[in-house]
């Protein structure tokens, strides 16, 4: 299976000049959920789907704590996942407070295996229709 894109045509200011630059662009497919994901390791497995379903289904709320207390949580042959935040800075260190704190998230660093895997990537044009941003 190879990675779908598409011609993509975008405006582009550098300089406070814009012009228009064309790039090619992924084609998301549908969201795979718990349930496909179960279905085929289901497949490959002697587990029944209600047990993969049950163990996905406590990954997720066992992920978030851990994330949540400052844990990077590592999946082996995934990747790990790591907690951060987001932060304006200021000049004195008196003023620094959670308020400077803009958001929560999540950083992906995709394992070794995964790595490699992609490296193999083939890509295929999806038609020769060229798609613009809308603004």
């Amino acid at each position: 299976m190879a990675v779908r894109y598409f011609k993509y045509k975008r405006k582009i200011t550098k300089d406070s000049v814009s012009e228009y630059k064309y790039m090619p662009q992924m084609q998301l497919q549908a969201p795979v959920g718990f349930e496909q994901i179960a279905e085929m390791i289901q497949q490959k497995s002697t587990m029944s789907r209600g047990d993969i379903m049950g163990v996905l289904a406590e990954l997720e709320p066992s992920i978030s704590v851990m994330l949540e207390n400052g844990h990077p949580v590592d999946l082996g042959l995934i990747g790990t996942f790591i907690p951060g935040i987001e932060v304006v800075s200021v000049d004195k260190p008196e003023d620094v407070t959670h308020r400077l704190i803009k958001r929560f998230k999540v950083l992906f660093k995709p394992s070794l295996y995964f790595k490699n895997r992609f490296k193999h990537v083939n890509y295929e044009l999806v038609d020769n229709v060229v798609r613009v941003t809308k603004s």
